[in-house]
């Protein structure tokens, strides 16, 4: 884009520009509400009253506003946190007094201060614990380096040993002596309870000593094995990864986690104490706006004292989380979402006073995630609610390479697989497996037909929906499948009709695969969509862990056959804008990445290309003035601030980000990717500066 001619912005978007610096800053003061008497005047030599000077001063800047024009500026001043004046800089040093502050931006870029809307604020700085920093790991590098943990913390005995960060999408690679999970957590050990948290919030995996822990419904310790996972566990089967004799592989997803009684993962007394490394993180990132899109209420106190202190430098709104399963009456089986209710409007109604901090949002989740296991035997599916059942691929290991490829699929329509399924018990002793493998080439398991798991119970988010909406707060709402996904879609249609504007800013979150009819719906209704563009890439290893499980891999195009379902419709984010969705961001740190990491999102926003050169669906990107009103605009209004915050105009608060280099010059070049090595140089909240880069 050409820069164009700096001009003094009007505050209201659409109207005249201000002819005069005098008029930009009455604007400015009416706009903020201040009483011009209160205001200190300048007089020019003939004594009649001129604008007061300025806090602070950027100039010589390229100034991206994010207004509805895309303008570009040289210069805004700042006036007791709010921007008072925005133009050139030949204009602007009017405003320059003797204690202005005064910074030359020497031609870099300053945009609004960014809005991630969907993120885990208290898992953005990592705490003193085992962690595997998301680094991929074939299971035999992974037992040594847990045994280090073992040796440095020194677990007493029987004590959990609770694991941060295991990236459960890459690595992960068996070998004779390890052929799973279980398998190499016992090799660390067979004393400590040991769990790996999935750095995406959703998988887990566990030793054998832990899946002894497990209570049934009724609260006795039974253990998971292979007898207890037809009869107590039998409902969660889908979240439980077994192996070839029916016993639990290590693999534990979602709330199957919980059975087992480990530590909750997130302390909020030892993260409250965070907060102000947690500040610096977002400040580095340009970040001045999130959302905590899924907050127990016990981290709120711990926000409430960080604003309180005068210390917290970002605004916030939470999307407290309230897990259905803590409310449900174990004998009737009903949820009490009364109770559910009065938590989160007691959580509102104790921030009623607070400039900073909102509770005013509440988060649901439809489903779990779409990735399976290709390297345990048989492939452990994934969770994620879908339309279509998965497929059972035939996955062939090369234990030299660490690699996987798909041979084949089970074709679960087959008089075999009827049969199987028919009769499961036929299956109950090693041998007839065995012979059943022998004689069709894959195990009898393979023969289930799923289509994944909804996380909360449809009911229940239908009427938890309407109850949320009826009370004023905004839904947001995490949904991965398509099945999850149109289920999100029918459960705000009841309070978010076509056309009507969608005034409670309800939101979804991720949404990785999504039909077209629902696309179309979401656009109708102007929902907000909160996208994780960094996921948006090829990624071999990980799409190996996706793809072969929605729709068949075999052919010449392999896994990203752009005519597939399965390409067409993943993260549409261009249809769902162009159809009136609204856009905007959510990095969902610390998931894969503990870093909200917003250029890198913003690379892949606009490219969606991988470290293979290939391209992800190149007809869902969108350019770098909707990926920048993601972050900024959109952001504010999904938060409902966009009165006070997401743009550079008169009247707003003094929030913005100095970048290192020009992204939209950048992306104009068709060097989109290249947006990713951006560095934030400073960051202001309500003019104050709150982060330099050294």
């Amino acid at each position: 884009m050409q820069a164009r001619p700096a001009t003094l912005l009007p505050a209201t978007p659409g109207a005249t520009p201000v002819a005069t610096l005098s008029a930009v800053f009455l604007l400015a003061v009416l706009t903020a509400g201040l009483a011009l008497a209160s205001v200190a005047q300048a007089s020019d030599a003939k004594g009649a009253p001129g604008p007061a000077p300025a806090d602070l001063l950027l100039l010589n800047g390229y100034v991206y506003t994010s207004d509805p024009r895309h303008s570009v500026a040289e210069a805004v001043a700042v006036n007791n946190g709010l921007i008072s004046a925005v133009g050139s800089s030949a204009e602007l040093k009017a405003l320059q007094g003797p204690d202005t502050k005064v910074i030359d931006l020497g031609g870099r870029m300053l945009l609004p201060g960014l809005h991630d809307v969907h993120m885990h604020v208290f898992g953005i700085v990592e705490p003193d614990v085992c962690s595997l920093q998301s680094k991929a790991m074939s299971l035999e590098e992974m037992v040594p380096y847990l045994q280090e943990c073992v040796r440095h913390y020194q677990y007493k005995p029987g004590a959990w040993m609770s694991v941060e960060m295991w990236d459960f999408s890459t690595g992960n690679q068996i070998s004779k002596r390890l052929p799973s999970l279980r398998a190499a957590l016992d090799a660390v050990s067979t004393d400590n309870p040991i769990i790996l948290w999935g750095n995406d919030g959703h998988h887990g995996a566990v030793n054998s000593r832990a899946l002894e822990l497990a209570k049934d419904p009724q609260g006795q310790v039974v253990g998971m094995n292979a007898e207890t996972m037809t009869k107590q566990f039998a409902s969660i089967r889908d979240l439980v990864g077994l192996d070839e004799n029916g016993e639990p592989n290590g693999e534990l997803n979602e709330g199957a986690r919980q059975l087992l009684g480990p530590p909750a993962r997130r302390d909020p007394e030892v993260l409250g104490k965070l907060l102000p490394d947690i500040q610096r993180v977002l400040a580095s990132n340009g970040i001045t706006s999130i959302q905590d899109a899924s907050l127990n209420p016990s981290f709120l106190p711990y926000l409430k004292n960080f604003e309180n202190s005068g210390a917290m430098r970002f605004r916030m709104q939470v999307a407290t989380r309230l897990v259905p399963e803590d409310f449900t009456d174990s004998l009737t089986g009903k949820i009490d979402i009364d109770q559910m209710m009065a938590i989160a409007e007691a959580s509102r109604e104790s921030f009623r006073d607070s400039v900073l901090v909102h509770p005013t949002a509440v988060k649901i989740y439809a489903d779990g995630v779409l990735e399976g296991n290709p390297f345990a035997d048989p492939p452990t599916l994934p969770n994620g609610a879908v339309l279509e059942s998965y497929r059972q691929p035939r996955f062939h290991y090369d234990e030299k390479s660490g690699t996987v490829d798909v041979v084949g699929y089970v074709d679960t329509a087959s008089p075999v697989c009827v049969e199987a399924r028919a009769n499961p018990e036929r299956f109950s002793e090693r041998p007839a497996r065995d012979a059943f493998r022998a004689e069709n080439g894959f195990h009898p398991s393979q023969c289930n037909i799923s289509f994944g798991v909804m996380a909360d119970p449809e009911p229940f988010i239908m009427e938890y929906v309407r109850r949320l909406d009826a009370a004023g707060f905004t839904i947001h709402i995490h949904a991965i499948g398509d099945r999850a996904v149109r289920a999100a879609v029918d459960a705000l249609a009841q309070v978010v009709p076509p056309g009507s504007g969608n005034p409670k800013r309800h939101a979804i979150a991720h949404l990785q695969l999504v039909h077209p009819d629902d696309q179309k719906r979401i656009g109708e209704m102007g929902l907000y969509l909160a996208w994780t563009y960094a996921w948006m890439l090829t990624n071999p290893a990980y799409d190996m862990t996706v793809m072969p499980f929605i729709g068949d891999v075999t052919g010449p195009n392999g896994i990203y056959d752009p005519e597939s379902y399965r390409m067409k419709n993943s993260y549409p984010v261009r249809s769902i804008m162009n159809a009136g969705g609204v856009t905007v961001a959510g990095s969902d740190a610390p998931v894969e990445d503990r870093s909200p990491r917003p250029f890198i999102n913003m690379a892949l926003g606009v490219t969606r290309q991988g470290t293979d050169g290939k391209v992800l669906n190149a007809d869902e990107t969108i350019d770098i003035h909707q990926m920048i009103a993601a972050y900024t605009i959109n952001g504010a209004r999904a938060l409902k601030q966009e009165a006070i915050t997401g743009s550079i105009e008169v009247g707003k608060k003094a929030d913005m980000a100095v970048l290192d280099r020009n992204i939209v010059e950048m992306y104009d070049r068709g060097e989109g990717y290249e947006i990713a090595k951006t560095k934030v140089d400073l960051t202001f909240f309500e003019g104050e500066l709150i982060y330099q880069r050294q």
